[in-house]
């Protein structure tokens, strides 16, 4: 039995499971740190609201609680109020501003954030 481009797919479809949203950003590292953005557990969508992500002279101004920030990663032990350099904010795979927090280490130069990705309308 000769195996066809389209049956070879549609096995692959059943067989792979789906990729989900959260696996692309394992995939990605912060352009000027070179660290991983993800670990697993660190990086959500994030909606803005006028006060959570402004876009300032130098970067995008991030401000999450400590509510907030463990909803992107729930081991988050601290606020968020740091800033992301322009140098450092990645195109988003899924046009929505998504981002990948630090449990910690909120006033070194990152900022507490690993990445930000922002959507391409922006």
């Amino acid at each position: 039995m000769q195996i066809t481009p389209i049956s070879a797919a549609l096995v692959a479809a059943f067989l792979c499971p789906p990729v989900r949203a959260h696996e692309w950003f394992s995939q990605k590292r912060d352009p000027v740190f070179g660290w991983g953005c993800c670990g697993g557990h660190d990086c959500k969508v994030i909606r803005p609201n006028g006060r959570n992500i402004t876009a300032e002279k130098d970067g995008y101004r991030i401000r999450l609680s400590l509510e907030e920030a463990r909803a992107i990663n729930p081991v988050a032990e601290l606020p968020v109020d740091g800033l992301v350099t322009w140098d450092r904010v990645q195109p988003s795979e899924t046009n929505e501003f998504a981002i990948c927090l630090m449990p910690y280490n909120r006033t070194e130069r990152a900022g507490g954030v690993f990445c930000l990705f922002e959507p391409p309308s922006i």
